[in-house]
């Protein structure tokens, strides 16, 4: 199976995977941003797991401190906001508080169901999504330009819902597309400048987390921790891009096919109502 295809994991059998992996690697410094909730979190349980130096990076400080408690001697965090013009000087001193940086995975995201659309809103889901990802992906980019470090990797999570608009989503769908083409820039701009770097992009689809509205029931969603499991194996491995789940490798390949006219006609439900007592 190509690394730019499915990544498939048993759950059952991570934990051994993870620490063979560890130990293979000769560096093993990772920094996560959007550690302190859902994926970015589970990811987080991870890397400590295998034996990584992780850099939990998140906005709530109980949930940092609570990370760095799990493994004192291994974890530094940094209370950043992916929207603070200053957060690139703050990962930079995360960066040298750790010794340097090997992975760069960014799993900060946020996601607004508006069945009238709010302006603000829309304009806030950008903001983090895209604007700051971009603040925080490409100053992780200068950082492995000015390094030169062998077997580096920027690792990002933005979604099968960039692939096409979505007209329930409009501005994460955007934002998402937006990542997937900023990440496509920048490993096009690392083979120019003969990088050792690999830009990955991982292209989940619903994850059961706390985006999601717990009353509902979502298109094919995916428990958190087998989604985990799987951007774990493909943070580790995988080339360029990494769609997560054979089911949206088959519909995200279809949807490319879609000709507008036709795309613009589809009205597929992406989430219900969730039925009394199931959860």
């Amino acid at each position: 199976m190509s690394a730019d295809s499915v990544i498939s994991v048993s759950p059952r059998h991570v934990p051994a995977d993870m620490a063979t992996t560890s130990s293979a690697l000769p560096r093993q410094r990772v920094i996560i941003t959007g550690a302190t909730s859902g994926l970015g979190r589970a990811l987080a349980e991870r890397f400590i797991l295998a034996g990584w130096t992780v850099g939990a990076v998140g906005r709530n400080a109980e949930a940092l401190e609570e990370i760095q408690a799990s493994a004192p001697s291994r974890v530094s965090t940094m209370q950043i906001d992916v929207n603070d013009p200053e957060a690139p000087d703050r990962l930079d001193q995360l960066i040298a508080a750790l010794g340097g940086m090997d992975i760069y995975l960014h799993c900060a995201g946020i996601l607004s169901e508006q069945a009238v659309l709010d302006p603000s809103m829309e304009a806030t889901v950008t903001m983090t999504n895209a604007v700051g990802f971009a603040r925080m992906v490409s100053a992780a980019f200068n950082y492995f330009r000015h390094e030169h470090r062998e077997n580096s990797r920027i690792v990002a999570i933005s979604s099968v819902a960039g692939c096409r608009g979505l007209g329930d989503l409009p501005a994460y769908s955007a934002s998402k597309a937006y990542d997937q083409a900023y990440l496509e820039a920048l490993r096009q701009r690392a083979d120019a400048l003969h990088l050792p770097l690999r830009v990955v992009d991982i292209r989940p689809g619903w994850t059961r987390t706390p985006l999601l509205d717990p009353d509902r029931d979502y298109l094919f969603e995916m428990p958190a921790s087998r989604v985990a499991d799987m951007i774990f194996n493909a943070a580790l491995h995988a080339r360029r891009t990494a769609t997560i789940g054979m089911v949206w490798q088959i519909l995200t390949s279809l949807e490319r096919i879609l000709p507008a006219a036709l795309w613009q006609r589809l009205h597929i439900p992406l989430w219900r109502k969730r039925r009394k007592g199931l959860r």
